[in-house]
């Protein structure tokens, strides 16, 4: 049989050429994922923001002098209420020098007294009853100051709200500034974010964004209350606070994902 050469040439050539074409048509399948993600001419995609969920107020009680801790009726996540006293002081000293100072103003007014019906009876210098009534304001200025320090012994809360945590314990002694009770308040929380300084073109106070909690999974909405004034001249973002609401509960701490809302192209 006759055989033709240019037949078995081409036949090698197409063996040589396959594995070539089959790499090629691989790499194409894979940037054909990438493809797909680059957007459309025109098309504005959001950018995800983080955002951190912040107490609508919040404070840490710190000693404002040297004492040892008597009583703690709260504990970790109680509500306690606006003037509610959350933990005191040992304060049976200052209690003592207090009623010192009360029975010294006592003696002070009584003394004074005396100087002036010896002055209408002309037996007291007005000298006398002027020196007596300095010794009355004296002995009322101590006991002032005591009541003063009196205040310093009970830990107030300041408004409506749960305690977040405690730092000190019953016998426990502080040292002034040191943190005793954190508190965060009851009402409706807020949201903290920075976000690309390009969303000053369209964002502005009440405008609502959709978000995600992270710990939760639920859909929450955040309503813009204030606009700093001022863009972060390293990171080109701008600090948003906002209002949080949605049926899921969510407390201080928690965190999530804001996405912007889709935008038409700019004209």
């Amino acid at each position: 049989m006759k055989q033709f050469p240019f037949l078995a040439s081409g036949a090698l050539l197409l063996a040589l050429l396959a594995p070539v074409a089959d790499a090629a048509a691989q790499a194409a399948a894979a940037a054909a994922p990438a493809a797909r993600a680059v957007p459309a001419p025109g098309e504005v995609r959001a950018v995800p923001v983080r955002f951190l969920v912040v107490a609508a107020q919040e404070t840490i009680l710190s000693a404002p002098v040297t004492g040892r801790i008597a009583r703690l009726p709260v504990g970790l996540g109680d509500h306690v209420q606006a003037g509610q006293v959350v933990a005191a002081f040992d304060c049976a000293e200052i209690q003592a020098r207090r009623g010192a100072a009360q029975a010294e103003l006592e003696a002070a007014r009584v003394q004074h007294e005396a100087k002036l019906k010896l002055q209408g009876l002309q037996s007291a210098a007005e000298v006398e009853v002027e020196l007596a009534a300095v010794n009355v304001n004296k002995a009322d200025s101590q006991v002032r100051v005591a009541d003063a320090q009196m205040a310093q012994c009970n830990f107030v809360s300041p408004f409506n709200g749960k305690v977040a945590r405690v730092h000190v314990k019953i016998g426990q002694g502080v040292n002034p500034g040191a943190p005793v009770i954190e508190l965060v308040s009851s009402g409706r929380p807020k949201a903290r974010l920075n976000a690309p300084s390009q969303w000053l073109a369209w964002l502005k106070v009440g405008r609502v964004l959709d978000a995600l909690v992270d710990e939760t999974g639920a859909a929450v909405t955040l309503k813009v209350l204030r606009i700093s004034g001022r863009v972060d001249a390293v990171s080109q973002t701008v600090e948003i606070e906002t209002d949080v609401s949605g049926g899921a509960q969510v407390l201080p701490g928690m965190s999530g994902q804001v996405k912007a809302p889709a935008l038409p192209p700019p004209q």
